[in-house]
């Protein structure tokens, strides 16, 4: 009997969508929660088969439910089809993906549209329970097979009268194995057993595999690489020689790339007798992380469009500072990249540069477009700039502190700046970054109230405060970059 909860502030929506429900798929039972602790509640006591979240409700909105859905590892399988009347647009859309939810579906609610959408995520997490079941089963058979192997190896090592009592329970277990498994003679490197999964990996008979070695098989550079592994084994320095990832050639597949390990195999007198092999075929494993990785680029590159387009929003209320949050941004990132700091660390300034100053779409643009003197009450709302900023990102879920360093790009290291009046380490090194960028780009450039004063003024500006308003880390970066790499804004 399949099980939905549907997760809606208002009980009338409940009603509706537990009769279409019961309606049009018999026999599943609907659980109600009118608010999104009292859903997440309840998907952690039921584990419903799927959820049905509204985006729009008081408290908790169906965005920060379905985030703690995710990160719950009881709930975070369960597939969520949110439902909205107000947020359909493209942004609202890829934010629902953002949160981990798998549909999106808008109302008034399409009776054909919704079953759909839920017999697909009922199918999905269908496969996935059968998939995941699987897959933990065959770990567990290789991890139990691998670890009786190779207790029987340490017995093998004891002695030969130890190895002929193990030899058939040994053969059995290697047979069985789904791993590549090879014996080799020390001497020469000729193989003496192969299994049956050897076989199938490398597409050659075992009778054709015993007796050869490695030049005999693969390609000369190959062989080459392989044979310098099996000597490293033999050694003995290391108990078990670990290869996390090896290209091989096979008859029948093609490339393949193996995860690999070898053990040096003595007699009971102690001397070098045979080279033992475990293999794992990764290919698939590898290409799915490639699939992967190539997957998060692109939502890397959707992430930076929307920042951009965030900052060309600010842009257009501030005209006579157009393109300063670009240019605060590429200079922050290259003192980041100066200072040797993470890529990761490096990518989140670079964003948090490109908007930086959001929150002045609160500010009125007639005071940022002023031109004559800023008055106090005039510079105290241009001060909100940096609160309203956070205010605005806080609950976006961008992957870096975006809206931390947002927040604190006007604090500075003894307390004089704002909002928090934060200092030292208080400050996230971002901010200080970007705060010395930003200082340096609006003293050097003109502005509404005033002319540019240029670079010699803004480097000496923040020589003569570092330490005491500027990280001086940060500073020499950022003068060095000037004076003796030639960085210039453009």
């Amino acid at each position: 009997m399949q099980k939905i909860l549907a997760i809606d502030d208002k009980m009338d929506n409940l009603i509706t969508l537990s009769a279409l429900l019961k309606n049009l798929m018999p026999g599943c039972v609907v659980i109600n929660a009118q608010s999104g602790l009292e859903g997440i509640a309840k998907a952690k006591a039921e584990l419903p088969d799927a959820i049905l979240l509204d985006v729009k409700m008081p408290e908790m909105d169906g965005f920060e439910t379905c985030r703690r859905l995710m990160y719950d590892e009881s709930t975070k399988q369960i597939p969520v089809i949110m439902i909205t009347a107000i947020k359909t647009d493209a942004e609202s859309r890829s934010e629902v993906l953002d949160c981990g939810a798998n549909a999106f579906l808008s109302k008034p609610i399409d009776e054909v549209e919704l079953v759909s959408q839920v017999k697909v995520a009922l199918r999905i997490k269908k496969a996935e329970d059968a998939l995941r079941e699987e897959r933990d089963s065959l770990e567990k058979m290789v991890q139990e097979r691998t670890a009786h192997l190779l207790q029987e190896i340490a017995e093998r090592k004891r002695g030969e009268a130890k190895l002929k009592e193990s030899k058939a329970l040994v053969e059995a277990v290697v047979e069985n194995v789904p791993l590549m498994i090879f014996l080799k003679e020390a001497k020469d490197l000729r193989f003496v057993i192969f299994n049956r999964a050897g076989e199938e990996l490398l597409g050659y008979d075992r009778r054709d595999l015993t007796g050869k070695n490695d030049l005999d098989l693969f390609p000369p550079e190959q062989a080459a690489h392989f044979m310098a592994h099996d000597l490293e084994a033999l050694d003995g320095e290391t108990d078990v020689l670990d290869i996390p990832e090896e290209p091989i050639l096979t008859a029948k597949k093609g490339e393949r790339f193996l995860h690999t390990r070898k053990v040096c195999i003595r007699g009971s007198d102690g001397t070098t007798k045979y080279l033992l092999g475990i293999s794992e075929d990764i290919t698939e494993r590898k290409q799915a992380e490639e699939h992967l990785k190539e997957t998060l680029e692109k939502l890397r590159k959707s992430l930076i469009g929307t920042i951009q387009a965030l900052s060309s929003t600010v842009e257009t209320r501030d005209p006579y500072t157009a393109g300063h949050q670009r240019r605060v941004s590429n200079l922050a990132r290259t003192i980041a990249q100066e200072m040797g700091l993470s890529s990761d660390t490096v990518d989140a300034i670079r964003m948090a540069g490109i908007i930086h100053d959001i929150g002045k779409i609160s500010v009125p643009a007639e005071i940022l477009s002023k031109p004559g003197k800023i008055t106090d009450i005039e510079m105290s709302l241009i001060k909100v700039h940096s609160q309203s900023g956070y205010n605005i990102l806080k609950d976006v879920g961008l992957p870096y502190p975006i809206a931390e360093i947002v927040l604190q790009h006007h604090e500075r290291l003894d307390g004089s700046g704002y909002p928090q009046g934060l200092k030292g380490d208080q400050i996230l090194i971002e901010a200080q970054i970007i705060s010395v960028a930003d200082v340096v780009e609006a003293i050097s450039s003109h502005r509404p109230y005033r002319p540019g004063f240029g670079m010699d003024t803004a480097l000496e500006e923040i020589e003569k405060n570092k330490g005491i308003l500027y990280n001086e880390k940060v500073v020499e970066a950022c003068v060095k970059l000037f004076r003796e790499k030639g960085f210039a804004f453009k």
